[in-house]
C-alpha cells in the first residue's frame, strides 16, 4: 500500500469516529429533553419584592406638608410668588416664614397650601438685612409645622434638599438635592439696586438647585430637619451648582423677635450717609463735598433726637473709624453698626473740616 492509499485510509477512519460522537451526542441531548417534556416540568418564574422607597422619599412626603407657595399681589393681579415654610401652628392660626424680598413690594399676599387651598395672610413683619419676613393666617383645615434643626452641626458634604416652587406656583412641592457645599459662607448683597454692595450676609452654599420662586422655601437635612431658608435672589443665573440658604438658627433669632415686635430690632445711628469710596473726585466737587479722604461715610444728614444728634454729629462731617477700626465702605459701616445692639456705646472718629476728633455714642434702637 502506497502512502497516498494510507493517508486516505487515515482520514476516512478519523471523519467516521467524528460522525459517530456527534451522532451519540445528539442522540443524548433529544433524550434529556424528551424526558423533561414528558414529566410535564416547566421553567421556575419568581416574584421578586423591590421596594423603591428610601429614607429621602418619606423625608420627602412628611415634609411636602409643611412647604407652602407664596402668592403676591399688586393691583389685584399677581405681581410675583415664591415659597415659604410653616413655622408654627396655633390652633388655626398659622405662621409661615419666607424671605423679605419675596413680599417686599405686596399689596396682598396669599399662601397657597400643599392641598392647593389658597388663603389670604397678613404680614407680621420683616428684616431686609436678614432677607426674612413672618405671614400669619387662619385656616380651617390641618397644617403641620416643620421641624426645625440646628444649622451649626451641619458639615460639608452633607445631603440636602431643597424644596419650593421655582417658576412659579404651579411647580410648588419641587425637590432638588445635593450637599452642603460650605456651611459658614459670606457673600455680599445690594440691597437697594444701586449696584453697590450694602451688606455682608451668612449663607450656606449648596449645589442643590434653586431657582427663582424657590426664595423662602425649605432647605432640609437628611433627618427631615429644617435647617435654612433658600434665598435664591443672592445666586447667579451665569453660575451652576451654587446656590445659598439662610442658616435656620440666625433664622429662628430673627422670626422670634419679629413675632414679638413686629420687627428685628436693630440699632440706629441717626444719619443719611454717603460712602466717598463710591464717588470720583469730580462726583464729590459737583456735590460740594470738600474732602481729600477717599475713605469714610459723608453725613449728608443728621435725623433730630437720634444717637447721632445727641453725640453732636452734624452734617457735613466725614466719619472715618468705628470703634478704632477704618471704615473703607459703606457696607464695612453697617456690618459694624449691626454687630452692636440698641443702647451699645460706640466710639466714632470724626473729621470735620480737617479736625478729627472720637465722639462717643449712645446707639438707639
Amino acid at each position: 500500500m502506497n502512502k497516498n492509499r494510507l493517508f486516505q485510509v487515515i482520514v476516512s477512519v478519523l471523519l467516521v469516529i467524528s460522525l459517530g460522537c456527534n451522532a451519540f451526542l445528539m442522540y443524548k441531548v433529544l433524550s434529556i429533553t424528551s424526558t423533561n417534556n414528558q414529566s410535564g416540568s416547566k421553567p421556575t418564574v419568581q416574584n421578586v419584592n423591590y421596594d423603591v422607597k428610601t429614607d429621602l422619599t418619606k423625608i420627602i412626603e412628611n415634609v411636602s406638608n409643611s412647604t407652602v407657595g407664596v402668592a403676591v399681589y399688586q393691583r389685584n393681579q399677581l405681581a410675583g410668588s415664591g415659597s415659604g415654610v410653616i413655622y408654627q401652628v396655633d390652633s388655626k392660626t398659622v405662621y409661615v416664614i419666607t424671605n423679605y424680598h419675596v413680599i417686599e413690594d405686596a399689596e396682598s399676599i396669599e399662601v397657597v397650601f400643599y392641598n392647593s387651598k389658597s388663603v389670604k395672610a397678613t404680614l407680621v413683619g420683616g428684616d431686609k438685612y436678614g432677607d426674612i419676613a413672618l405671614l400669619k393666617m387662619t385656616v380651617d383645615f390641618d397644617v403641620n409645622a416643620i421641624k426645625c434643626g440646628n444649622s451649626d452641626l451641619l458639615e460639608r458634604g452633607e445631603t440636602v434638599l431643597a424644596i419650593g416652587s421655582p417658576l412659579g406656583i404651579e411647580y410648588a412641592g419641587t425637590v432638588t438635592q445635593g450637599i452642603v457645599s460650605n456651611t459658614n459662607r459670606t457673600i455680599s448683597v445690594d440691597l437697594n439696586n444701586d449696584n453697590q454692595a450694602d451688606w455682608d450676609m451668612n449663607v450656606i452654599q449648596t449645589d442643590a438647585a434653586i431657582n427663582p420662586g424657590n426664595s423662602g422655601g425649605a432647605f432640609v437635612n437628611a433627618a427631615g430637619e429644617l435647617v435654612g431658608i433658600t434665598s435664591s435672589k443672592y445666586s447667579s443665573t451665569e453660575v451652576e451648582g451654587t446656590g445659598f440658604a439662610l442658616p435656620i438658627n440666625d433664622v429662628v433669632s430673627m422670626i422670634e423677635e419679629i413675632k414679638q415686635n413686629g420687627k428685628v430690632n436693630r440699632p440706629t445711628l441717626g444719619i443719611s450717609g454717603i460712602s466717598l469710596d463710591s464717588y470720583s473726585s469730580y462726583e464729590l466737587y459737583m456735590y460740594r463735598i470738600q474732602t481729600d479722604t477717599n475713605k469714610g461715610i459723608y453725613v449728608a444728614r443728621v435725623q433730630n433726637g437720634s444717637a447721632a444728634s445727641k453725640a453732636g454729629i452734624e452734617s457735613g462731617d466725614i466719619i472715618t473709624k468705628f470703634d478704632g477700626k477704618e471704615i473703607g465702605t459703606y457696607k464695612d459701616f453697617l456690618t459694624m453698626l449691626y454687630d452692636k445692639k440698641p443702647g451699645d456705646k460706640i466710639t466714632l472718629t470724626v473729621d470735620r473740616d480737617g479736625d478729627v476728633s472720637d465722639v462717643k455714642v449712645t446707639l438707639g434702637s
